[in-house]
């Protein structure tokens, strides 16, 4: 690995210039085809390119080829072809046997026998190839249930991205993203037969956590991996299943929603380290999220890994109290933590209880307070848990609340019965949290259930739950089972999810606040939603949240159609997780393109500093931020103890923050065995390293911690060639960098900078050379850097 000036070198990627999304593959050297203009096939009559990838499809529309067009490299896995596109229709899959090219930009898949026909729009862009279903069209009469793409099957088992939807070897990367809330990324708990499933690993990523595969593009299995998206039709109700094969019945939804026309994927091939560039050229291109820290996108800003201070006994007395322990930290935000589900009256209709003032108002002079101070305040959320003392629950509860199963009483039920008789037991089944039930607007808790001949026997009855009225019920009166959250409360259906996505959204607009998380936020899926719901959720909240730029978002939970609005996750609790799952995590975190993250680590007065060092070295080793968990008065009342404890914070993240270490160091911190000191020598620009032992006595000698002076890549740019799809990309010596720009010069026509990777991509419209000049701007008051670079365009 390379060590200071430059971090990275820069990558040429220059590969052939795919003009059309869609081609006729012909063979090398025929008339109208340039062998070097096109990628050729020995198996597949269509090719659809997608920056480097070259997606060969036989006659019938199935995958047959997954080609690198830089090098000619295969990954398709061998034996294994899925159809591009497929429909679920009256619970069968059909996979088309024909497809034609109707335009430049349209395929059509049909299978005459089966009587079905999907148009798919194909739109080339630059560096990725977006594919939408225009048109779906089954037979008469018939249920068109889901329409799946892919599974793409491929060879690539080094690095599989499970929630980005990544696959990628040391030298091709291959993605795919969903582009709408309803394009689910992963593959329906419904059809496990189907696809390869049986053989996708639950959790190749050892996530302890939860398994993230149910919520996931790309899966790893023996032989490779596969990238894979769906949407299901919600325009009749439908029940859904579970990981445990619980059936939640969900939907419609309205205006036409339902429907699976629409599903829309992007698909791309690059070099891994022009991954980045794509990515963040497919969520600006066709309208994902796109959050930014200090006008940076998320995804490759330093800042989004800032460590913060949570506190317990956060209230708005002692905001200020906060406000100067995070400036002692060097940390810019303080996080309101005073329960399992944060300040909340009621989880909910979200209401701040008294500890932030107990409205929008008295939390709006929370934040002013934090603010004055240069400090942001980030509050806790437990997303669609819903309390049971909450709005949506107090009688009349919302008819809204998420249920699953449902059946009938076969007698009446007297308000005082304990006992009750139900005609089906199918929503009994295990999978969902708890045993509740609602009768009208009863709630209604039983303790066991025996069949008896068709009927089912509830006994142990407790009445009139959640402050829910006992009345009498009509024999043939409607059952439901209610699906709780862990925590044993109930959680929303679709329609409390959205008004909740507009509480949260109308909070942070009101009050200022600049952090949550969305803990729990897989209580959205579990509704019967899935990624959908946890997508109207997080996406809902992220549309209307005025502030695009400065937000942080945690999350318990990442799935690909949520991966563009979230910061980060941060998993790893006190007391819970073992210094090697945070390494798993980071390995997790690594290979989905998030920020490094420690999780949430105990912060007390009474921490030696050798211990608080240890966690601030692996933290720095990893180049990954903390949640560090604590209460005010504890570290006020701590004296000098806590001050060094939390100036040892402070130098630590500034070393990190400003890429202070090098990559030497940086895996030596890494070693669990280790123990590490670091004293200040000039702020903001270097510090002493010394290795300690467990008791902190020094061992060897000390070794400086520079700051790095801002430098651009000194290496020349790849040549590209004219009409040729180019890559390449200019990095810096330091984390602190926020921006890219053309300061003088111009890229030669065709070529396209992005200001916040430094990846240079396109097509090259003209032989020639260009010389231009590219600036990388800093923050944390270090200089802004500027190179001069050549690039020559040959024919």
């Amino acid at each position: 690995m390379s060590t200071h000036p430059s971090r990275r070198s820069i990558l040429g990627v220059g590969a052939l210039a795919l003009g059309i999304g869609v081609t006729a593959t012909a063979p090398a050297g025929a008339a109208g085809q340039s062998a070097e203009a096109a990628p050729q096939h020995t198996k597949g009559t269509l090719t659809l390119t997608a920056g480097h990838l070259a997606v060969g499809l036989d006659a019938a529309g199935t995958v047959v080829s997954l080609l690198d067009t830089r090098t000619g490299h295969e990954y398709a896995a061998d034996g294994r072809s899925a159809s591009l596109v497929s429909l679920v229709v009256d619970g069968k899959q059909v996979r088309p046997t024909r497809v034609a090219r109707v335009s430049h930009s349209l395929l059509r898949f049909t299978h005459d026998t089966a009587g079905v026909t999907v148009d798919v729009e194909v739109r080339a862009r630059s560096t990725y190839t977006t594919l939408e279903a225009v048109r779906v069209q089954g037979p008469r009469g018939a249920d068109v249930q889901t329409l799946l793409w892919g599974p793409f099957a491929t060879n690539v088992t080094q690095t599989v991205g499970e929630c980005v939807g990544v696959v990628r070897d040391d030298t091709f990367a291959l993605g795919l993203r969903p582009l709408t809330d309803r394009t689910e990324g992963a593959w329906p708990q419904e059809y496990q037969d189907l696809g390869w499933e049986s053989e996708v690993a639950d959790n190749p990523s050892d996530l302890q956590v939860a398994p993230h595969e149910e919520w996931s593009v790309a899966g790893r299995t023996p032989w490779g991996s596969v990238l894979r998206a769906f949407t299901f039709d919600y325009t009749k109700e439908r029940p859904r299943g579970t990981r445990a094969g619980y059936r939640i019945p969900v939907g419609p939804l309205p205006g036409g929603q339902g429907r699976v026309t629409g599903s829309r994927i992007a698909l791309f091939g690059a070099a891994p380290d022009l991954t980045p560039t794509v990515l963040s050229a497919v969520a600006a291109g066709e309208g994902l999220p796109y959050p930014t820290q200090n006008g940076q996108w998320q995804k490759m800003a330093q800042a989004s890994s800032e460590s913060f201070l949570v506190f317990h006994d956060l209230k708005s007395a002692n905001v200020p109290d906060a406000a100067r322990l995070a400036q002692a930290a060097g940390v810019g935000c303080v996080y309101s933590l005073p329960n399992a589900v944060g300040p909340w009256q009621t989880t909910g209709h979200y209401q701040f209880d008294s500890s932030l003032g107990g409205d929008d108002s008295g939390a709006a002079a929370a934040v002013r307070a934090a603010e004055a101070d240069g400090v942001h305040l980030g509050v806790h959320t437990i997303s669609d848990f819903i309390s049971t003392n909450d709005a949506y629950v107090k009688a009349p509860a919302d008819p809204r609340l998420a249920l699953g199963g449902r059946a009938r009483l076969t007698r009446p039920l007297t308000a005082t019965d304990t006992t009750l008789t139900l005609d089906a037991g199918a929503l009994l089944d295990s999978g969902p949290y708890g045993q509740m039930l609602r009768i009208g607007d009863e709630f209604v808790q039983y303790t066991s259930a025996t069949q008896a001949g068709d009927a089912w026997d509830l006994t142990g009855i407790k009445r009139a739950q959640w402050g829910s009225t006992a009345v009498a019920h009509a024999d043939g009166a409607t059952v439901a089972r209610v699906l709780l959250n862990s925590y044993n409360s109930p959680i929303g259906g679709i329609g409390i999810i959205d008004e909740i996505a507009d509480r949260l959204s109308t909070a942070w607009n009101t009050t200022g606040i600049r952090a949550n998380s969305y803990d729990g936020v897989e209580s959205a899926g579990e509704s019967g939603w899935g990624t959908y719901g946890m997508a109207r959720l997080i996406n809902g909240t992220y549309r209307k949240n005025q502030r695009k730029d400065g937000f942080i978002t945690e999350t318990s939970r990442m799935s690909s159609n949520t991966w563009d609005a979230l910061t980060r996750a941060s998993w790893g609790e006190v007391g819970v997780t073992s210094w090697n799952q945070v390494l798993v995590n980071n390995d997790f975190y690594r290979a989905n393109f998030l920020p490094g993250m420690l999780g949430w680590i105990s912060l007390k007065s009474s921490e030696t500093l050798v211990s608080i060092e240890g966690k601030l070295a692996r933290a720095a080793g990893l180049n990954a931020g903390v949640g560090f968990q604590g209460r005010i008065a504890d570290l006020g009342a701590g004296g000098d103890q806590a001050l060094r404890i939390l100036d040892a914070i402070k130098q630590w993240e500034a070393a990190r923050n400003l890429g202070a270490f090098t990559d030497a160091q940086r895996t030596r911190l890494r070693d669990l065995t280790t123990n590490w000191h670091l004293d200040l020598v000039t702020p903001g620009k270097e510090w002493s390293l010394q290795q300690t032992d467990a008791d902190g006595t020094p061992i060897g000698t000390p070794e400086s911690v520079l700051t790095p002076t801002p430098a651009l890549s000194a290496d020349a740019l790849p040549t590209a060639k004219h009409n040729r799809l180019y890559g390449a990309r200019v990095t810096t010596n330091t984390p602190a960098t926020v921006r890219y720009e053309i300061s003088a010069g111009a890229l030669p026509h065709g070529l396209h900078l992005n200001q916040d990777t430094g990846g240079i991509t396109g097509t090259p419209t003209a032989p020639g050379t260009d010389r231009f000049t590219i600036t990388a701007r800093s923050t944390a008051g270090l200089a802004d850097a500027s190179r001069t670079y050549r690039l020559t365009v040959g024919r």
